[in-house]
């Protein structure tokens, strides 16, 4: 059976020797917060896009009463007398299609961190993900280790997620959270993404082949740490690794210091792991396509509806279809996404 490559998202990079490296670190969510109300400043002196390609909405979440958009990058705007200022808000897809820009600008996320320090920003909420093709270890046996008391950790809680088939009893994908979501400024996830892609896209596991992804979430003061570590190194994958390695340990348990766990050997697959993830660099792969989930939506479903209409014309001889493309006219979000996909990227950004 052929196994598939993860998406584009997802896909590693290439080293000196054109192998794919099994651990890719991304910027996968991310908000800065400005206390300024000048969000066309930010527009042009942060974010470094041109206005004309964002979408306007006078409605914001997060209490903010306006909103810029360009997809999935986000910024919103506040009333002159309301304290919040700017946010940026970025999903993973946000953070795939913003480094199209950081790249058109031949600078990285380390400059547009700067750029953001520069300007009074702090970061409220930082996610860094690591995906991992090579699958150093399995989701379900870290569970088994932790249940064993093999698991040394600053967490004082951890909570486990699983499935089960109900025809078979086979066991589905696995997932374990370390910390509070709710509570905690830092907060990991590691769960088996394999299962979660083909359930997604109805695939057997098999074929999207071994993949589990690492998320590591940070909010407030801890949040801005990790983002002056990052300053300061360049690498993302070695911080990544830093605080993997300050927040959690697996150990092979030793019956004759069973009362002293801190002694304990170090699990080889984690050492295997932590390891591999030093050597390797920061990761961007951009995505160069906006809206595409508009563009699905038209493929899967409006697509048919007009292709049997069509049909219908030329089987009776009919131009009803044609008359009507005719007639209509794009409102004026329609026509900013078109903008948007015509234009290169080069030309959105100041």
């Amino acid at each position: 059976m052929t196994t598939l490559n993860p998406p584009y998202s997802n896909r590693g990079v290439q080293d000196n020797e054109g192998d794919e490296n099994p651990l890719i670190a991304m910027i996968d969510y991310i908000r800065i917060s400005f206390k300024t109300h000048d969000v066309e400043m930010i527009l042009e002196e942060v974010v470094h896009l041109k206005k004309e390609y964002m979408e306007h909405k006078e409605s914001g979440f997060y209490g903010y009463t306006g909103t810029y958009q360009l997809d999935n990058i986000k910024i919103f705007y506040s009333h002159e007398f309301d304290i919040r200022g700017t946010l940026i808000e970025m999903s993973g897809k946000g953070c795939r299609q913003f480094e199209s820009f950081l790249k058109a600008r031949k600078i990285t996320w380390i400059d547009f961190f700067k750029d953001c320090l520069d300007h009074g920003g702090k970061f409220p909420r930082l996610d860094i993900s690591i995906d991992d093709t090579k699958t150093y270890f399995e989701i379900p046996m870290l569970f088994d280790k932790i249940r064993n008391g093999e698991a040394i950790s600053r967490f004082k809680k951890t909570d486990y997620n699983g499935s089960l088939n109900m025809e078979d009893g086979e066991i589905g994908g696995t997932t374990l959270y370390f910390g509070s979501k709710k509570h905690s400024e830092v907060y990991f996830c590691f769960y088996q993404k394999n299962y979660e892609q083909a359930e997604r896209f109805n695939k057997d596991v098999e074929e999207i082949g071994d993949w589990n992804r690492y998320e590591l979430r940070f909010k407030n003061d801890r949040a801005n740490s990790v983002i002056s570590e990052i300053i300061h190194d360049g690498n993302l994958l070695h911080v990544g690794k830093g605080i993997i390695k300050n927040y959690l340990r697996f150990v092979d348990k030793d019956e004759s210091v069973k009362s002293n766990r801190s002694v304990w050997k170090t699990s080889h697959f984690w050492e295997v792991f932590l390891d591999d993830v030093e050597k390797l660099p920061i990761f961007t792969n951009p995505q160069e396509d906006f809206y595409e989930k508009s563009k699905r939506w038209y493929m899967n479903q409006a697509a048919r509806t007009r292709k049997m209409i069509k049909m219908h014309d030329d089987t009776k001889g009919f131009t009803d279809l044609e008359d009507f493309e005719d007639e209509i006219e794009l409102n004026e979000k329609q026509e900013r996404m078109l903008m948007v996909q015509l234009a290169k990227t080069e030309e959105m950004v100041i």
